[in-house]
């Protein structure tokens, strides 16, 4: 297929070509498509046209000319193009570094077809199942969303329209956005969204080494944000063969998505917590019997994220003295607390308190919770308070929770003085 195509289509049906020439030529590259079901590039669709495969398709090894490989379509929001492939459950194989669509794939049918996109000597697929689904690959930061237009020589303006995309604004759990890559992803229809990714995406340096801190992002209109989106790692990867962060795989959404819900999508790691616990109340750690104080337990987030999910921790305290918590109690020890907030339950010398649905330890910040202690054992008697947190507590998953275990737990101890 080693001829620049350029036709006046602007539909799925053969409608609005000028001559019956262009036509005859239409439907013969229609059975050429479906015939061959190859190419080795060197194709151009101008803007505001379209070629259409009609079955699988084989990018097969480049074999020279000026644009080796490569299947070029305009990116330009104002004249784009495309290509497409009409069928159920079509399959475009031999995608490599040096053979792909160099900007728009198109597809109609059912089934998940993965789109053999990519850009600057990149390949950069990505997976959709809903009929007109189509989207581009740009192999650049979104922050900046610049990418060289082979049709000039120069570069694109900003694209999508609608950017550029600052990695650096981000939503709630999010923690940090790739800025190797990004797609531009279009559609009415919901379909489950599929990323992939190989070695020069980074991805390993992304999640600190942690697959279970990938996901899938968008970009927000209405916020101006990019947003995690519910993803898990394909076990095995769409491309073929075990998802690994150091080497290839790919990510899914696991729910369906209207890919024009967002701009742009990538890769980010989830945004951790670190929470730790301290006991400024009460100021005395001497009772005398039968003595009550009022306690405060306070938690703080050292993490620039807030908590996305319930937390969980635990106050204890052995014989000798009487631990309790009121769950309507506003104030303790002098300092306003928001026991209300939280779901208390006094299981006799440990409290559990778990926060409920909807309640947010935002970044930076703390929260206090109060408790009262009672001297209730004999003179001499000492006891020791401890306040732990729940490892991984906090986050929407696991692996969006409290990451760092080593400040978790802290302790008071009391005695009962004559």
């Amino acid at each position: 297929m080693k001829q620049t195509y350029k036709t006046g289509l602007r539909n799925r049906n053969w409608t609005q070509v000028s001559t019956a020439l262009i036509l005859t030529g239409l439907f013969a590259l229609a059975f050429h498509a479906r015939a061959q079901e190859g190419s080795q590039g060197n194709t151009t669709i101008f803007g505001g046209a379209q070629m259409t495969f009609f079955g699988n398709h084989d990018f097969a090894a480049p074999a020279g000319g000026t644009q080796p490989g490569v299947i070029l379509t305009e990116r330009a929001t104002a004249s784009m193009s495309y290509l497409n492939y009409s069928g159920n459950n079509l399959t475009a194989s031999g995608v490599t570094d040096v053979s792909y669509v160099d900007g728009y794939v198109r597809k109609y049918g059912t089934g998940q077809f993965i789109f053999p996109t990519g850009d600057n000597g990149f390949a950069g697929q990505f997976a959709a199942s809903a009929d007109g689904t189509s989207g581009a690959y740009f192999h650049t930061d979104a922050t900046t969303a610049i990418t060289s237009n082979l049709f000039t020589g120069g570069s694109y303006p900003v694209l999508p329209a609608g950017g550029p995309f600052a990695t650096t604004s981000v939503g709630a759990g999010v923690g940090t956005v790739s800025t190797i890559e990004y797609w531009d992803i279009d559609g009415a229809t919901a379909t489950p969204i599929t990323l992939t990714w190989d070695a020069g995406s980074n991805i390993s340096t992304l999640t600190g080494g942690t697959p279970g801190k990938l996901t899938i992002v968008g970009w927000n209109p209405a916020t101006s944000k990019w947003e995690a989106l519910a993803s898990a790692i394909d076990a095995t990867s769409v491309l073929g063969g075990p998802s690994d962060i150091n080497q290839t795989g790919s990510i899914t959404s696991t729910a369906s998505i209207v890919p024009n819900t967002y701009t742009a999508y990538t890769f980010a790691s989830v945004g951790t917590i670190d929470l730790t616990p301290t006991l400024p109340r009460p100021f005395v750690s001497a009772l005398t019997l039968n003595q009550e104080v009022e306690g405060v337990l306070r938690l703080s987030n050292l993490k620039p994220n807030p908590t996305t999910g319930l937390v969980t921790v635990y106050l204890e305290l052995g014989s000798g003295f009487l631990l309790t918590s009121d769950p309507a109690a506003a104030t303790s020890g002098g300092l306003t607390v928001t026991n209300g907030q939280w779901n208390i339950t006094d299981y006799g010398g440990t409290i559990e308190y778990i926060s409920k649905p909807g309640t947010i330890i935002a970044a930076g910040s703390t929260v206090n919770l109060g408790y009262k202690v009672k001297a209730t054992g004999t003179i001499s008697s000492t006891g020791i308070i401890t306040a732990t947190i729940i490892n991984q507590t906090g986050g929407i998953t696991p692996q969006t929770g409290d990451d760092n275990d080593n400040n978790n737990v802290t302790v008071k101890v009391f005695s009962i003085i004559p």
